[in-house]
């Protein structure tokens, strides 16, 4: 004779959302575009003598922004 067992969820009694990944997914990747576009914005908007004290050129600013390396 066999017996079957059969489990809801993870053993720890968590629940996996692997449904909603993608979802949340998405809107994580929303976020991160967004907060690369107030950085560029904020970048962009300054001087070049302003740019230059945080030791950035102009021409740099997009691999800045996409980087991180530079934090408000």
């Amino acid at each position: 004779m066999s017996t079957l067992v059969l489990t809801h969820g993870r053993p720890d009694g968590r629940r996996r959302f692997g449904f909603f990944r993608p979802v949340r997914e998405f809107f994580d990747g929303l976020r991160l575009a967004r907060a690369m576009a107030h950085r560029y914005e904020v970048l962009a908007s300054l001087s070049n003598a302003e740019l230059a004290e945080r030791g950035i050129k102009r021409e740099d600013i997009p691999t800045v922004v996409v980087n991180g390396r530079y934090e408000f």
